[in-house]
């Protein structure tokens, strides 16, 4: 799959891999920088995407931002200057490439402007498979990642779902504080209305694993609790968390990424 990025203004979230929309009230409602950096460990170069918010009131229509200044640089002394791609707003890297334990920083110079993110990206942790069974609660199916969470230390993983080839908009995050250094037994579940069709059997289930790191992992929390507890009936939502400095929406995300595929069988 060809690794696409969040265009997030009112509708704010990535994911590497395919595009993906969600629809979110921001706070402010005057324009603000949009930044969406990711670098994963796959041997993919950095993308990042500029963008600016637009008001909940206007079209679903994000400006992009040509002419900006990105660079990437790690913790070994590597650093290159990304750059803007025929799709404008885009910005790729090609010597700077992702690796376990490195440190990352990205800087996007916008009007004048800087502005700063760090992200390390984690060791990888193996997904080992994928299996379909049936939720806890209710006769739905679900898939189950298939992964042992190492001993010690703490562990955020961030799962992207796609059903015959479509992205589920949900957001599926995990965290080891309660399973440290146990075999994984929690399904992709939750329904709600952002979810695609339930899933049946002999479809084409692709879930991608990202190990992120702590920071990656709250802006995504905060993002969930913004869909779940924001939107039009909130007068004053508030913004996910993001890890760049300076007053901007966004993330930069340095992760691992493994996939799996299966076909649902008769449950």
């Amino acid at each position: 799959m060809k690794p696409t990025y969040l265009l997030a203004a009112c509708a704010l979230f990535l994911a590497t891999s395919c595009q993906k929309v969600v629809t979110l009230d921001l706070k402010e409602t005057a324009p603000q920088l949009v930044i969406e950096g990711n670098l994963a460990d796959d041997g993919r170069p950095c993308t990042v995407l500029l963008s600016r918010s637009v008001s909940y009131t206007q079209t679903n229509t994000f400006p992009a931002i040509s002419g900006a200044v990105v660079t990437l640089s790690d913790d070994a002394g590597g650093l290159e200057t990304l750059t803007e791609t025929s799709t404008p707003g885009q910005y790729q890297g090609r010597t700077v490439l992702g690796q376990s334990g490195r440190r990352y920083t990205l800087r996007v110079e916008v009007e004048g402007q800087s502005y700063v993110a760090v992200s390390t990206l984690p060791a990888l942790v193996p997904f080992a498979g994928l299996r379909a069974q049936k939720a806890p609660i209710g006769d739905r199916i679900q898939v189950l990642p298939e992964f042992n969470d190492p001993a010690g230390g703490r562990n955020y993983y961030l799962f992207r779902q796609y059903r015959n080839g479509r992205l589920n908009k949900a957001i599926y995050l995990q965290n080891d504080e309660f399973t440290d250094g146990k075999p994984n037994n929690r399904g992709l579940g939750g329904r709600n209305s952002e979810e695609v069709d339930d899933l049946v059997a002999g479809d084409s289930v692709h879930v991608e694993m990202q190990n992120v790191d702590v920071d990656t992992y709250e802006y995504f929390r905060t993002l969930n609790l913004t869909l779940q507890g924001g939107g039009a009936a909130t007068a004053s939502p508030a913004n996910p968390k993001s890890n760049f400095t300076g007053n901007v929406l966004g993330y930069f995300s340095a992760h691992t990424q493994r996939h799996r595929t299966i076909l649902v069988p008769a449950l």
